[in-house]
């Protein structure tokens, strides 16, 4: 049984070794460029050509759909990430129904849209197996093919100070999303369209900030967290 253990840990520790995440990097650009930057471009192109917005994000979810296809290409693979930015632009599709576009209702729908994204990743966190975060984590933790994101599936099962790691991330980003609309919502209430249309501009920024920062923090302290738990349980299996 311990050298069963011992060997997954050790499958797991050569696994991130020989797909680490820098092999991938280009790929993963090339494929976040697609799914975000294309779904920008198509979006712009078509409101240019005179679609409604709703149509516009429609044709704007094309790019999230060519990007999971590609990560299905070379891992054979589903991407939750890239569901998750279709998720993300529907949501925007959805947001977009209400009819009216005054300036300050069009910041309003910005506030919605990004709760409705918080709620995404507190839902994926309370109701489904894995959070959000773990296939963001699975897809730019690792060099993007199938033997490397089986890996980051591996750590799931074996460690569960990586499963609490993974879903306290989930909640933090959550509830940055949720704070920043419901903060966002207090300005554009309380100013004026340009004063809060620049909180618009700026508060998303500080909320990825404060995301990233975070993430990395906890997944310092749940790493070290783990490791801790297991040198003690190697010490209780072999003394010497």
């Amino acid at each position: 049984m311990a050298s069963d253990v011992v060997s997954v840990h050790d499958h797991i520790a050569q696994g991130l070794k020989d797909h680490p995440a820098k092999k991938g990097m280009r790929f993963n650009i090339l494929v976040t460029v697609v799914e975000i930057g294309g779904s920008i471009a198509l979006f712009q192109l078509a409101h240019r050509m005179g679609a409604s917005n709703v149509v516009s994000y429609l044709a704007g979810s094309i790019g999230p759909v060519v990007g999971g296809g590609a990560i299905w290409v070379r891992a054979r693979k589903f991407s939750g990430a890239s569901a998750s930015i279709f998720a993300f632009t529907a949501v925007s599709a959805i947001i977009a129904l209400i009819a009216s576009t005054t300036p300050k209702v069009l910041l309003y729908k910005d506030c919605a849209t990004t709760a409705l994204i918080g709620l995404i990743f507190l839902g994926s966190t309370v109701v489904t197996r894995k959070p959000l975060v773990f296939y963001f984590a699975q897809r730019y933790g690792t060099d993007g093919t199938h033997d490397g994101m089986v890996i980051f599936d591996l750590m799931w099962d074996t460690y569960r100070d990586f499963r609490a790691g993974m879903r306290v991330t989930s909640y933090l980003w959550a509830a940055l999303f949720l704070l920043q609309s419901g903060g966002t919502a207090l300005i554009i209430d309380h100013s004026s369209y340009s004063t809060a249309y620049n909180y618009n501009q700026i508060l998303p920024l500080v909320a990825t900030a404060l995301g990233i920062l975070g993430s990395i923090v906890i997944g310092r302290y749940f790493t070290s967290k783990g490791k801790a738990r297991g040198a003690a349980s190697s010490a209780h299996i072999d003394p010497a």
